[in-house]
């Protein structure tokens, strides 16, 4: 099915988490929907995202996700309804280095060279495509995606362009497309991705030319409690594609669905048995705002015996302070503990109510599980977005 229609501004979805682009291409493979997905590929200079992001173009002509800042959706659009009739991959350059140059006149100067595949994808290429990232997105590991942009004369037999491969680390590729006999050498070029980091990775192999993007370990958020303040707490998380997880000490309701539409909500009703409940790992920041002490004070004993990389308290210095007092008169170990704890949660950002709140915990969250020192970027001296490998690791 051919794309058609003009793209109203609208129309655009502006959400650009990789779980967005997976809902959406699992419901098209149950719709057995044709659809277009364009991915950032190559970035030289600046840009907006980085390699590796994406947008899925519907049948209707709309869009979800973001390559771009909202400047090049409505152009790759137009594109996506050529590839769709053609039915063939292919490469769209844009280069705002000299906005003069721009030969498709979008004035945007952005200063950087960007280049987007466009892929057309049946209900079937869809489905592989969706298991494919989420596989990626669900490890406790960055992941490896390598992507054929571009084949020559000489190109081994066999290799398409839009094919993928998920290079995992124990070398186990999850693949799409046709590759060829060039895929044990992709393998090979796993950690020289992973070094390259946001910026991505470029090279011909089999005379075929390989992007190479790293995909970073989705941020599990658990909100321990389901009160007013957790609501937005709850939503700022989804909105950023986070595996948000609501803890309520009360038996479900068909209200917990109306309040938290986007997160999953799991029943705990000991504080205590919360890990027995809720996975939590590395890549999981949890936050109390139960207003109970000590149920609080139970769901603090939990994480701080669990693997999460942050757990934040609401509520005063001193509340927290009684609470870890408690703790320790009964011989509970803190371990690293403190390096954890974010008490009272959040950043100083100002603002007043629950939204504020939220913000300012969700900013926190972020740039812990990001590895990164809250700073005004005006501050900051050297690339925005870290290019080496800091990357490999995870908090």
């Amino acid at each position: 099915m051919a794309l058609d229609g003009a793209v109203p501004t609208r129309q655009i979805e502006c959400v650009s988490s990789h779980t967005a682009i997976i809902d959406e291409l699992t419901r098209a493979a149950l719709r057995r929907d044709s659809t277009v997905l364009a991915t950032v590929v190559r970035v030289t200079g600046s840009s907006y995202g980085g390699v590796g992001s994406r947008m899925l173009v519907r049948v209707d002509g709309s869009t979800v996700g973001l390559v771009s800042g909202g400047c090049l959706e409505s152009d790759l659009a137009e594109h996506a309804k050529r590839v769709s009739s053609t039915g063939r991959a292919e490469v769209v350059s844009y280069d705002t280095r000299n906005d003069e140059d721009a030969p498709w006149g979008l004035g945007l100067g952005c200063n950087g060279l960007i280049e987007v595949l466009l892929e057309p994808l049946n209900s079937v290429d869809a489905e592989k495509m969706a298991h494919l990232l989420e596989v990626a997105v669900t490890r406790a590991e960055p992941a490896v995606i390598a992507t054929v942009i571009r084949v020559s004369e000489s190109t081994a037999a066999g290799v398409e362009v839009g094919s993928h491969a998920l290079l995992l680390d124990e070398n186990k590729p999850i693949s799409t497309g046709s590759w060829g006999e060039i895929l044990i050498e992709v393998l090979s070029k796993r950690d020289d991705a992973l070094s390259a980091g946001r910026k991505g990775f470029i090279t011909a192999i089999g005379g075929a030319e390989i992007s190479f993007e790293v995909v970073q370990p989705g941020v599990r958020l658990v909100v321990c409690g389901s009160g007013p303040d957790a609501r937005p707490i709850a939503a700022f998380g989804a909105e950023l594609g986070w595996d948000v997880t609501v803890v309520d000490h009360r038996p479900l309701t068909q209200s917990h669905t109306a309040r938290f539409p986007r997160a999953k909500v799991a029943y705990c009703e000991d504080a205590l048995c919360l890990v027995r409940t809720v996975s939590i790992t590395p890549r999981t920041a949890a936050v109390v705002v139960s207003h109970h002490f000590e149920r609080d004070r139970n769901y603090l004993e939990s994480l701080l015996a669990s693997d999460a990389s942050y757990i934040g308290m609401l509520g005063p210095r001193a509340r927290t302070e009684r609470m870890l007092g408690d703790l320790a008169a009964r011989g509970v170990k803190r371990g690293d503990g403190d390096a954890r704890l974010y008490a009272p949660v959040g950043m100083d950002i100002g603002g007043d109510g629950p939204d504020a709140i939220a913000l300012s915990i969700i900013a926190e969250v972020s740039a812990i599980m990001s590895k990164r020192t809250a700073m005004h970027l005006r501050d900051k001296r050297g690339p925005l977005h870290a290019v080496a490998a800091t990357a490999a690791s995870t908090p």
